[in-house]
């Protein structure tokens, strides 16, 4: 039990980043990894270490980087975490028996003012709503289509008072075409992220009224 406590993965890569993502916030991200998860760039930690395996998690490696160049990246991942919670659940619960980076690992290279998470909820009376997390910027748009691309409703808006990291979203439309299990009807909805103005990142989701 002692030895099989201690088993690590020890990943080694390195990868060149674009002189021109110099002025870009640039993340490494991690489908998933089985569990405590050291990453390093260039020798440097990128962050605390990340417990626990199936969901993703990402560093803002910005500072770390070497633009223009070749960078290495460094990752020991603990098969058994020293999180007794973390053991429990997927050990000893769920039963979980491998270890390592088992999902795909890739830069992800964004505006400076960009949207950092999108959460949205669609209600059967066709109330839709979303919560979004950004950096910087002055307003947020959205406007919700169809599969097919038609417009669903009208554009809708928040503008960020001073402080705010965080906007609400709200909408609705009349009629939606519902989603159940037997009928899985879709909508999308389109965030633009406005600086000045102008748009600066734009992110879509799908999502279903139910």
């Amino acid at each position: 039990d002692s030895v099989r406590g201690k088993e690590q993965g020890l990943y080694k890569y390195s990868f060149s980043v674009p002189a021109s993502w110099k002025n870009k916030t640039v993340n490494i991200v991690f489908e998933g990894s089985m569990t405590d998860t050291e990453v390093k760039i260039n020798g440097k930690k990128a962050g605390a270490i990340h417990q626990g395996s199936f969901y993703s998690f990402k560093y803002d490696i910005s500072a770390l980087l070497k633009y223009g160049k070749k960078n290495l990246l460094e990752v020991t991942v603990s098969k058994h975490s020293t999180n007794e919670s973390v053991n429990g659940a997927e050990r000893r619960g769920d039963y979980w028996i491998f270890g390592g980076i088992f999902r795909p690992v890739f830069l992800q290279a964004l505006p400076k003012q960009h949207i950092e998470h999108v959460a949205v909820n669609g209600k059967a009376n066709g109330e839709f709503t979303a919560v979004v997390k950004l950096s910087g910027a002055e307003e947020v748009t959205a406007q919700l289509y169809t599969m097919g691309g038609e417009k669903a409703g009208n554009t809708f808006s928040y503008k960020m008072k001073a402080g705010d990291s965080v906007a609400t979203l709200q909408t609705s439309i009349s009629n939606p075409l519902l989603w159940t299990p037997e009928f899985r009807n879709r909508y999308k909805v389109e965030f633009t992220l406005l600086s000045n103005g102008k748009p600066v990142h734009t992110v879509q989701e799908k999502f279903g009224f139910r």
